[in-house]
């Protein structure tokens, strides 16, 4: 097991998704989502996303998933290590980015956030940068679920804005 994915274990530990279960879809898209918010927050894996018909999503992340997923039956090289406090601090910042509404699916609310945040900071916008307006548009543009929930595409906003994702690219 290479250093990335021992780290990418430790860190799937943490956000309590340690157990892979990669047969299903909807945990393979919280993965994604929970990865790209633990990013945001601070502690770079080095994995690079774009666009896709979920939101953000990263190939190769999917790639390592799956790898450990593997190695786990046999290597377990991982346990010899541990995260840092600053990674861990990191973590626990994420944690308070997805924190959930109550009655709202944690994927949809996961999908929803990445979203806005992807196409706030890292989507191309020709001539000046997305607006507010613009960025919600092309998010109902590309994602017509939520259409019907202006309040908590606001609210998604909110949260965002109020832990300052939406000024700055990450909470470094």
């Amino acid at each position: 097991m290479n250093n990335s994915r021992i780290l990418l274990k430790l860190v799937l530990d943490e956000i309590g998704l340690g157990g892979l279960d990669l047969s299903v879809f909807c945990e393979r898209l919280v993965l994604q989502k929970k990865i790209y918010l633990v990013q945001i927050s601070g502690l770079d894996l080095r994995y690079r996303y774009n666009w896709y018909l979920h939101g953000p999503y990263c190939p190769s992340l999917t790639e390592d998933a799956f790898l450990l997923k593997d190695e786990l039956n046999y290597d377990e090289d991982y346990k010899e290590y541990t995260l840092s406090s600053n990674a861990k601090d990191d973590i626990e910042r994420a944690k308070k980015i997805w924190k959930t509404p109550e009655n709202v699916d944690l994927r949809y609310w996961l999908e929803l956030l990445a979203s806005l945040h992807y196409l706030k900071h890292i989507a191309y916008w020709p001539g000046d940068s997305g607006t507010k307006e613009r960025i919600l548009l092309k998010l109902l543009e590309a994602k017509p679920q939520f259409a019907n929930k202006p309040d908590l595409v606001e609210q998604g906003w909110q949260q965002l804005n109020q832990l300052g994702l939406l000024e700055n690219r990450t909470l470094e």
